[in-house]
């Protein structure tokens, strides 16, 4: 369970809680509300502290020199991630030694690429460390960046009072594109063009809402429609309708609903338009706009 915390640090975030934690893409990473049990809680702990910025790295003694970097990390990322809103409370940062550890926390395996798992108060990091290849600085930033923008996301969603969770969750699509769009990983994902060749081989399946198993055999195509429909997504309505949806989601809406209200556009029909254009807004072809628009 959640506890509820009324006062603030001195950094403008609620403190990190006394958390008992047991159990729970290349620079890719998924993202769930709430929290699972993860692996035992680390022995060595850092905390990190910036303007409205609470983390605190739980890690083990092999791991101790990648620390330094990872704190850096999460200062850089977290400045990026602000463009959304403010963190309502400290992030918990588990440091997990190799990629076998973070897929038995996550309880997801035949991942090769997942690098990363974040909760609205944690993030599962596998130790860069352990990562194929030397991981760069610019690297840990980018998948911090990604990391906690999910967090972010799922703090600014969640209702000030019960039930502890929306009921209606983001399609990946929204989840994963607002964490790829804000940690500039376009370079990394397809493009339109490739995209559109990807849903002319493939008719019928639908990228924006895969499944399991299309999630895990086909990330690159999925993590490219999920970032160029969030980038159409801000291209059409502008980054502040992305603040009001989870505004009005944290308020008691429907995400569906929050998004039409907001945007103008039904949720189904934006997806569907934004497969079949292409991802280009100069050939959207929405009629009219429905609902009321934001404040």
């Amino acid at each position: 369970m959640r506890e509820t915390a009324h006062r603030c640090d001195h950094a403008g975030v609620r403190p990190l809680r006394i958390l008992a934690i047991a159990g729970p893409a290349v620079l890719l990473a998924c993202a769930t509300p709430g929290r699972r049990s993860t692996a035992p809680e680390s022995p060595l702990a850092a905390r990190v502290e910036g303007p409205g910025l609470l983390f605190e790295v739980l890690y083990s003694g092999v791991d101790a020199r990648e620390v330094p970097r990872i704190e850096q990390g999460l200062l850089t990322a977290g400045a990026r991630v602000a463009r959304w809103g403010s963190f309502r409370e400290g992030v918990y940062v588990h440091l997990l030694p190799d990629h076998a550890s973070l897929e038995d926390a996550v309880d997801r395996h035949g991942y090769p690429w997942l690098r990363a798992w974040a909760f609205g108060d944690q993030v599962l990091l596998q130790s860069p460390r352990s990562w194929n290849g030397e991981a760069q600085d610019d690297d840990v930033v980018e998948l911090l960046t990604h990391e906690l923008t999910h967090a972010l996301m799922y703090q600014l969603m969640q209702p000030a009072t019960s039930p502890p969770w929306a009921t209606e969750e983001p399609p990946l699509w929204f989840r994963e594109g607002m964490a790829s769009v804000t940690a500039d990983q376009g370079r990394r994902r397809l493009s339109a063009e490739e995209l559109a060749a990807w849903v002319a081989n493939h008719p019928g399946i639908d990228l924006l809402r895969p499944d399991a198993e299309l999630y895990r055999a086909q990330k690159d195509a999925v993590y490219g429609a999920a970032h160029r429909a969030f980038d159409l997504l801000v291209r059409l309505a502008g980054e502040d309708s992305v603040r009001q949806v989870l505004q009005r989601v944290s308020g008691g809406a429907g995400f569906s609903d929050a998004f039409r209200t907001v945007t103008g556009y039904a949720l189904d029909d934006f997806e569907h338009e934004a497969l079949r254009s292409g991802f280009d807004p100069r050939v959207i072809r929405f009629t009219t706009a429905t609902g009321a628009g934001g404040p």
